[in-house]
Parts: C-alpha cells; sequence; structure tokens
C-alpha cells in the first residue's frame, strides 16, 4: 500500500468506525472497479443536515439529542468560512427522519450543560426532548436573546 493511502487511511479511522487498515484496503486508487449497489440497504439516518431557526414563538421539535459540534458554514455577509458550535437533534417526521442543528447560544449552553449533568445521553434513544421556541427577549444590553423551553419527554413502554 502506498504511503499517502495508508496516512489517509489512519487520519480517516481516527475519526470513523472504519480500521485504518479497513480503509486503506476500500481506497479508490486500489479498486478495479466499483462494487455494485443496486442491492444496497439504504440506512435510516440521512447525512443531510437543515437548519432548525424557528419563524414564530410557540414552534416545537420533538427530538433525540446526538450532540452539541462544530459546523463550518458560509458568513453571509462576508462569505468567509467559520466554525459554529451547534445542537444536534434528530426529528422522526414518520415517515422520515430529519437532522436538524441550530446554533443559538443560550440552546446550545442549556444542551450542552444538560448532557454534562447526563440530563441528556446524546446518540441515544435514551433522552428525548421537547424544545420549544419562546421568543426573543431583551437583554440587559439590549440585543435580542433568544428564550428556549427544554422539557424531557417519557416514552411509555410499549409506545416505541
Amino acid at each position: 500500500m502506498s504511503n499517502d493511502i495508508a496516512v489517509k487511511a489512519e487520519n480517516t479511522a481516527v475519526a470513523t468506525r472504519h480500521s485504518a487498515a479497513k480503509i486503506a484496503d476500500a481506497h479508490l486508487d486500489k479498486q478495479s472497479q466499483l462494487p455494485s449497489l443496486t442491492d444496497a440497504k439504504r440506512h435510516f439516518m440521512p447525512m443531510t443536515v437543515e437548519y432548525w431557526s424557528p419563524e414564530k414563538e410557540g414552534e416545537e421539535k420533538l427530538v433525540f439529542i446526538a450532540g452539541v459540534e462544530h459546523h463550518e458554514v458560509p458568513d453571509m455577509e462576508t462569505g468567509e468560512i467559520k466554525s459554529i458550535e451547534c445542537v444536534l437533534m434528530l426529528e422522526n417526521q414518520g415517515d422520515k427522519l430529519v437532522r436538524y442543528i441550530s446554533a443559538s447560544r443560550i440552546l446550545v449552553g442549556n444542551i450542552k450543560e444538560a448532557i454534562r449533568r447526563t440530563e441528556i445521553v446524546p446518540m441515544t434513544t435514551l433522552t428525548p426532548v421537547s424544545i420549544k421556541y419562546l421568543g426573543l427577549k431583551k437583554t440587559k444590553s439590549g440585543k435580542n436573546a433568544a428564550r428556549w423551553q427544554i422539557l424531557p419527554l417519557i416514552i411509555e413502554q410499549g409506545a416505541a
């Protein structure tokens, strides 16, 4: 295996659940043809992420928290790419699963603190929550800050 492929595989293995050896063996440079995907099963979780920016008070999401992580997004004014800390949420919409992110500092801070206190266990179905947007409130400095209500949800046995 070439050294470049080995280094890339090792770096990728750190960020994925695949071993460096498995990644190196699957590298496209080592393939003579691609496997057929016709009969491949689709995973239920999409790779795409939508941004949740509530438009009116009372808007609510019933979600599982996947975690708090940084996402690279373009600055709307400058176009410069910047990293922002976001809450990653998973919403079951019946026929599909939707992944949402929100970068509201107050929401991110509250979710991070709930994770730290183990009130939310990310990447599990153990701690679903209701997140409701309560609107904007003026701070002492005169800025508007989003207000949120975060409530644990209880899934009755047999209802899952």
